[in-house]
């Protein structure tokens, strides 16, 4: 161990915007924050230090958030969730793992943690060659196979994503064949030409991808710890709705809906407030959270009707509000009765601990679709299909609130009520991995 009196924990994310920062942060400044650890962060392209690798990743982030923002889901599925995986995901290992090695020797951990993608493989077998402890914090629901390794625990919010990472045969390349910084050249191209052969050319019976929508045939014995939702600590609060609504303003009387696109905003948002103004409701108050988003909050008031801070009445949407960036978007999420929000396991974590049903289109991304599969094994909530669809989902959860409300109940019950519990489980299973 490094030092006698500090646990050395090293936390490897990336800045995409998909939850991997928000989980590293949470662990950093949150569940670590003990006198026994010393933490520290670092970015895959950090631990690279190269700066073509971090062109690269700036490159393909800023086209996910483009297609993602323009609701071009298919296409930043088909580019980047699968074609990169096929293909540059064993180049990109090969190229990369005499520098990750290099940087984690300087740094040595006594304890590593990933919450990213693609970098997997090349901690693993660092950590596997020091003998050190290793995590993949799995921060969706649904897994790809570079969120799976034989060295690694891996932490789940949920059993079916345990059963998700069980179902991958270990006896393929991927897996089986081990990468170094000792790995000669011969060794480094007969690893990527397995690797394209086993999931280009037999790409039908060896998937890359595991939604959680059925129960999958374990296929190997990887470690894995389930924990249930972990969000920061101000998601755990119990609050009263009525009580929110009173200090926000909100008639009692009012269906609130908030819709969220997490730190994308875009077309998602306008797309739905119109569908949600052709609605027939009485009484109906939409909440859009915009973030930093300017221009969406500029469009947002245009749809609505109305100038900034000045509500709108028309026949079908009674107000129409806009949040800039919030630090209490968790007590809106609490105040409204339903959540439209762009499927991911974040807005899903966040919506279970507000108690409050969420409502999700069924177009969403591979590393998405687990929480859309969710939703629906425990009726946390509905998804749908066009604006017809939505107008019959939107009934029936305001005809049967109480439904949905046990059974978000029902489901919490089997994991941690506080934060402060959550925390020292994972921490009671970190220093556990230390005496093994």
């Amino acid at each position: 161990m490094s030092d006698a009196a500090k646990i050395k924990i090293l936390i490897v994310y990336e800045r995409s915007g998909m939850g991997h920062e928000i989980m590293a942060n949470i662990l950093a400044e949150e569940i670590l924050q003990d006198d026994r650890f010393e933490t520290l962060r670092y970015t895959i392209t950090e631990l690279l230090q190269d700066p073509l690798s971090e062109l690269l990743t700036k490159a393909w982030v800023s086209a996910w958030n483009f297609f993602i923002c323009h609701n071009w889901i298919e296409l930043a599925d088909i580019l980047i969730n699968y074609l990169m995986r096929l293909i540059l995901l064993p180049i990109g290992e090969v190229s990369s793992v005499a520098a990750m090695h290099q940087t984690l020797d300087q740094i040595a951990p006594d304890i590593l943690i990933c919450t990213a993608d693609t970098a997997g493989k090349c901690l693993g077998s660092w950590a596997k060659e020091k003998q050190i402890p290793f995590f993949l914090v799995i921060t969706d629901l649904s897994v790809f196979i570079d969120l799976v390794s034989p060295d690694a625990t891996h932490i789940c919010y949920f059993p079916e994503t345990v059963n998700a990472v069980q179902s991958f045969p270990f006896k393929l390349t991927y897996w089986s064949y081990e990468l170094t910084r000792s790995s000669s050249l011969s060794e480094q191209i007969q690893f990527i030409s397995r690797y394209l052969y086993d999931f280009v050319i037999c790409y039908p019976q060896n998937r890359i991808y595991r939604n959680i929508d059925r129960d999958y045939k374990p296929q190997n014995q990887a470690r894995c710890q389930v924990i249930g939702p972990l969000r920061e600590a101000k998601h755990f609060k119990i609050r009263e709705r009525k009580k929110l609504r009173d200090r926000f303003e909100l008639c009692s009387n009012d269906t609130c809906i908030l819709i969220v696109s997490g730190s994308f905003g875009g077309n998602f948002c306008t797309k739905y407030l119109k569908y949600l103004q052709s609605l027939f409701l009485d009484s109906l108050v939409v909440i859009v959270a915009c973030g930093r988003d300017e221009k969406l909050r500029i469009k947002i008031e245009q749809i609505a009707g109305k100038k900034q801070n000045f509500q709108v009445r028309t026949p079908t949407v009674r107000e129409t509000r806009t949040l800039g960036f919030v630090n209490n978007l968790d007590e809106w999420m609490s105040a409204v009765d339903i959540i439209l929000a762009r499927p991911s396991a974040g807005i899903l974590l966040e919506a279970m601990l507000a108690r409050t049903p969420l409502l999700l289109p069924r177009q969403a991304a591979a590393n998405d679709r687990g929480a859309i599969s969710f939703v629906e094994k425990y009726q946390l909530g509905e998804c749908f299909t066009g604006r017809q669809d939505l107008n019959l989902k939107i009934r029936r959860m305001l005809d049967e609130k109480e439904l949905y409300q046990n059974q978000i109940d029902a489901l919490l019950k089997n994991y941690s009520s506080t934060f402060e519990e959550q925390s020292a489980t994972l921490c009671r299973i970190l220093l556990r991995s230390l005496e093994s």
